[in-house]
């Protein structure tokens, strides 16, 4: 199971209503205009029973007297409809408004997210599995959304209606007032003590979302992978563990925000019940009017829905509140250290020496896995960096790369210190090629003009040729025009590996780092490859972390690497001759093959 980032980073405190507010914007102006109409339609439904009370007294005066006042009982009608249609009809707006205001902070907070995760630290997204990251920009957002949008809307106007109805129940008789007073207390006590229990279960149901899509995500991009193996049964047995966490989650906090509605009901209608007796006993005693013991039964009704409609939007607000929390906590994570560039690289001179002066780097700080390299590569050598695994080869690359900062000594090119120039300046002049084959969904064409997008068709093509891909391009459906994606079954591995070399040839980069970029091509197609490479390599400084070491005989200079540390450097005959770390290696891969 993926570890659920629970931590919450507190680089600007987390979640806090102030500052959802403040990321609001401009639109608070509206959301305020939403809740002053909330606020206003509900005080004035809060005086329709009474008016409707007055009305019923009105026609019962007149039937007493014998004589009907039908101008003012007809005002009394016009009046209550008035309060209705007002108190009633702003809802509309309310509505639009609302929807609105959620909407654009949904959408800010994706643009954030998305931008967030341009400037996370190589190392953050090693640790994180890429479908909680995805739920927290989707699922996440969407949930605080519709918190915002009815949630926390409807809690303000049941507030307001349940304070405006207890100052009209007040006004109207006080005596009858104090059973709501004693039972109002009460329930929302309980309705709040629920909910926090309820939130912590949210919460925990949202971090298990994440790993379930985290799973869902990794399955399907490794599909092949998974039946190759035969392990649908391993990943079924990982599903249903997970799965069966989010159901008993989910159980769970619906369980305990199922009790909120029933008691608030329970204890509402006691208080009803309480009301009908005792106001009833008033009227009889001649203490209350009818209207006014109408207009008390219609209080005692609008009492009722707001509590039950508050239990109930306190339990979603809890479920939003959590949301809320999971993306706080990701636009909080700690970013790259910022680009504080002191030099300017001269592109267009660079000639691509690279040097490394007693570098110390750990991955976490009580590791060190460099503890003092240090290495020149002159330019225009093709360096190739060899040892077995774990011993920093891909480290090295990171390294010089800024994927990760150094804890000590230097990093320089063309003399100049990596870090005193902007990571994007400096990743611009390298070209990669990776083991695993990286496509987009997109055409082949939009494929090979990732690195240089204004390239024309010709320029797209004669890299197509270079890299020895145009055949197979030729034979697809629409060409180059042909759409492909990481999951498409129409070209083979090894075709998706010849696009990113096509790629990488037409960016022309000034460095090259090739990282067994023909391990997954048939044996013709890597002696084209390999002839290609070289004519693209001419001239470059490249770097080419090798596992079959016949590949790399002809590097001008090779790096043997153990434990993060560069043991032996020379060319393949020097370090042969030598009989050293190298030489048992090379010797053991050659008895095997």
């Amino acid at each position: 199971m993926a570890k659920r980032n629970g931590k919450k980073a507190s680089a600007q405190g987390g979640f806090s209503f102030r500052r959802m507010l403040a990321d609001l914007g401009p639109m608070k102006r509206l959301l305020g205009v939403c809740l002053a109409a909330v606020v206003v339609s509900k005080v004035l439904l809060a005086f329709a029973p009474a008016v409707a009370g007055s009305i019923t007294d009105a026609i019962s005066a007149s039937v007493v007297s014998g004589s009907f006042d039908l101008a003012a009982i007809g005002r009394l009608c016009l009046l209550l409809a008035a309060l209705y249609l007002v108190g009633y009809g702003t809802t509309g707006f309310v509505n639009k408004g609302c929807v609105r205001v959620a909407e654009t902070l949904a959408r800010s907070y994706r643009m954030r997210m998305q931008r967030k995760l341009n400037k996370l630290p190589i190392s953050y997204l090693d640790r994180h599995p890429a479908g909680d990251i995805q739920a927290r920009a989707t699922d996440n957002v969407t949930t605080a959304a519709s918190m915002l949008e009815s949630t926390a809307v409807t809690l303000v106007e049941q507030f307001t209606l349940l304070a405006a109805v207890f100052v009209m129940m007040l006004v109207t008789d006080w005596r009858l007032t104090l059973i709501y007073v004693v039972t109002l207390p009460l329930t929302m006590a309980i309705t709040l003590g629920i909910s926090k229990v309820a939130q912590r279960e949210f919460k925990t149901q949202l971090a298990v979302n994440g790993d379930l899509a985290a799973l869902v995500s990794d399955t399907y991009a490794n599909h092949q992978a998974v039946r190759a193996f035969s392990c649908e049964a391993v990943k079924e047995s990982q599903f249903d563990e997970i799965n069966g966490a989010f159901f008993r989650s989910y159980v769970k906090s619906r369980f305990i925000s199922g009790f909120v509605i029933p008691l608030s009901v329970l204890l509402s209608n006691f208080s009803y019940i309480a009301l009908c007796v005792v106001g009833g006993v008033m009227l009889v005693g001649g203490q209350l009017t009818i209207g006014e013991f109408q207009a008390f039964i219609f209080y005692g009704n609008m009492v009722s829905t707001p509590l039950s409609t508050l239990a109930s939007a306190m339990t979603n607000m809890q479920n939003g509140l959590a949301a809320f929390e999971r993306i706080y906590e990701f636009l909080d994570v700690e970013e790259e250290t910022p680009d504080v560039p002191t030099e300017q690289l001269d592109t267009t001179a660079l000639s691509g020496a690279v040097e490394f002066d007693h570098v110390k780097f750990g991955y976490v700080p009580e590791k060190t896995l460099m503890k003092d390299v240090s290495l020149r590569v002159e330019p225009g050598t093709v360096a190739a960096i060899v040892g077995p695994s774990g011993a920093g080869k891909t480290t090295l690359i990171n390294l010089l790369m800024r994927f990760y900062d150094i804890d000590g000594g230097a990093i320089r090119l063309d003399g100049c210190d990596v870090n005193a120039i902007t990571r994007q300046g400096l990743r611009s002049q390298f070209g990669i090629v990776l083991q695993d084959s990286w496509v987009f969904t997109g055409t082949i064409a939009e494929n090979i003009s990732y690195g240089k997008p204004n390239a024309s068709r010709e320029e797209v093509k004669s890299a197509a040729a270079r890299a020895g891909c145009s055949a197979f391009i030729e034979k697809l459906p629409q060409g180059f025009d042909t759409l492909v994606s990481e999951e498409s079954s129409a070209l083979s591995a090894g075709e998706k590996q010849l696009l990113c070399i096509a790629r990488t040839i037409l960016s022309d980069p000034k460095i090259l780092i090739l990282d067994e970029a023909t391990s997954q091509v048939d044996t013709k197609t890597e002696y084209l490859i390999t002839r290609a490479m070289e004519e693209m390599m001419r001239g470059k400084t490249s770097f080419m972390i090798a596992h079959r070491l016949f590949t790399i005989r002809n590097a001008d200079v090779i790096i043997f690497m153990v434990d993060g540390d560069i043991k032996e450097v020379g060319s393949h005959e020097e370090l042969i001759a030598r009989q050293g770390l190298y030489a048992s290696m090379y010797n053991s891969a050659s008895l095997v093959l």
